[in-house]
């Protein structure tokens, strides 16, 4: 299982995108959240497959929305991977 976390400015448009790439992707998400800070969203989310590979394929179509400020990804451990950060 790998956790998601989305910085972003456009919770509807990150949202919508990360949805429709696991669902392309056949990744069974287990669960989402999101939630509005003062300028900013936040939008996390589990994904129940144990393959890196696929999760930072994931993680390169998402983030290439352009109101996707950063993304974080955990593996089962709880352990943070690298932040992949988009500009």
């Amino acid at each position: 299982m790998f956790f998601l976390e989305l910085q972003t400015s456009d919770m509807h448009a990150a949202l919508g995108r990360l949805l429709d790439q696991a669902r392309v992707a056949g990744l069974p998400v287990a669960a989402v959240s999101a939630r509005a800070d003062a300028n900013a969203c936040r939008i996390s989310a589990s994904i129940d497959i144990n393959d890196r590979d696929v999760i930072d394929r994931l993680v390169r179509r998402v983030g290439a929305l352009f109101c996707i400020d950063a993304i974080e990804v955990r593996g089962e451990s709880q352990c943070p991977t690298p932040t992949s950060s988009v500009t």
